[in-house]
């Protein structure tokens, strides 16, 4: 198992970590956020800043990518550290509604759209150059690559849980601050390791006179893939601790753990399903595991609604089963792609989804008018591993290909 430079799998596995931090700060404070900076609106002020966080993805993919092909995945990679760096600190002194005013309900949502710009432009080249510096096993290191999201979840989920454990009252009120103010810190160690990272041989062969916008008709059948991925994630994951502390009434330091067991247990599930894909394809994993995953989509979500049961062995198996088809996620995207688009490509096809998909809290709060939002939130998720199905079959199985083209 051979790589070009260990610096590039290192420096982009951050990218993942970061990336789940991030946004698992935003989702594990969602209802706190809400309170704070949107207060009146109920369940749609604890979505509002998960939704602006991911909306202006795309963007940043989009813009980043075509920089990545065009100048360097290296290059691209340090200006969003820089960016992602500098607005997740910010997020940690905001004034509150209650100290501004509408004011601050701006003020957030300006920053979260602005930090979905460059963690969306992370990702197209961190996605792009750890997978070029592969020379074999590329499923496998999917997996770990793509569990680095949940790496970054269980940071955050653990460090809230600690937070709200030991300050009490306190921590709605300040200490939820700190969850943000941290995680500058593995955003600096992100920009240490960069200044390291080399372009891979893979890329510098390539004749950047091309256009990358050109290579961008291999993009709808992975894009479609990505939406039916990412809704049934944010009708899923992303939206429990939503749903345990807006719906369920839950207190941080009850669903704070509950969000932790149900993180780190998909951690060996894409790790697991990585290393199949490198077996028996990425377009197998993905369908199989889609369907098992919708299975317990549904699964969790029924037996939720049931007086006294037992959410740690329910939150284990729905964070297994949840996220075994999105680990062939960094592998299957680049190997859609030639070289001289891949970073446009990747950026696209990933964060274009969060168009459409990024709104499936919005989704969900709607649907939760006709029924209950348990059952909303089954729906949103078993139409998005149904479309990702539908994805999957209409294209290639790629785990053969060589990215050299």
């Amino acid at each position: 198992m051979k790589a070009e430079n260990w610096s590039n799998i290192i420096g982009g596995y951050i990218s993942w970590i970061m990336d789940g931090y991030d946004l698992g700060a935003v989702v594990i404070t969602s209802t706190i956020l809400g309170k704070l900076f949107y207060p009146g609106i109920g369940l749609l002020g604890a979505v509002l800043p998960i939704v602006f966080t991911v909306i202006s993805r795309p963007l940043g993919g989009f813009v980043f990518g075509y920089i990545g092909d065009k100048y360097g995945r290296r290059v691209s990679l340090l200006i969003t550290v820089l960016g992602y760096s500098l607005s997740i600190g910010l997020t940690s002194i905001l004034p509150t509604y209650a100290q501004i005013g509408i004011l601050a309900a701006i003020i957030i949502s300006m920053l979260r759209f602005i930090q979905g710009i460059f963690i969306g432009g992370d990702v197209a080249g961190s996605f792009t150059i750890v997978m070029e510096s592969l020379n074999n096993y590329r499923g496998i290191f999917s997996g770990i690559m793509q569990s680095g999201v949940l790496v970054g979840f269980v940071g955050v989920d653990s460090l809230f849980t600690y937070l709200a454990s030991v300050t009490g009252a306190e921590f709605i009120t300040f200490y939820w601050r700190l969850i943000f103010a941290i995680g500058v810190i593995p955003a600096v160690l992100a920009v240490l390791i960069r200044f390291k990272m080399t372009e891979p041989s893979i890329w510098l062969k390539v004749k950047h006179s091309a256009n990358p916008l050109k290579g961008l008709r291999e993009l709808p059948q992975p894009f479609l893939v990505m939406v039916g991925f990412w809704l049934a994630i944010y009708a899923g994951p992303q939206l429990v601790p939503t749903l345990f502390g807006q719906v369920m009434k839950l207190p941080p330091s009850y669903y704070g753990p509950l969000v932790l067991y149900m993180n780190l247990i998909g951690i060996p599930s894409m790790i697991i399903a990585g290393l199949l894909s490198d077996y028996i394809g990425r377009r197998a994993i993905g369908i199989i595991g889609s369907i098992i995953a919708a299975i317990g989509s549904f699964t969790f979500y029924h037996f939720i609604q049931i007086h006294n049961i037992n959410l740690l062995y329910l939150i284990l198996l729905f964070g297994f089963l949840i996220n075994l088809p999105s680990s062939i996620t960094p592998a299957f995207l680049s190997e859609r792609f030639k070289t001289f688009t891949r970073a446009l490509g990747v950026g696209t096809a990933y964060n274009g989804a969060y168009i459409i998909a990024g709104f499936a809290p919005i989704y969900v709060s709607i649907l939760s008018t006709f029924m209950n939002p348990f059952n909303a939130a089954t729906t949103i998720a078993v139409i998005g591993f149904i479309i990702a199905i539908i994805g999957l079959v209409a294209g290639p199985e790629t785990y053969k290909i060589s990215l050299e083209q």
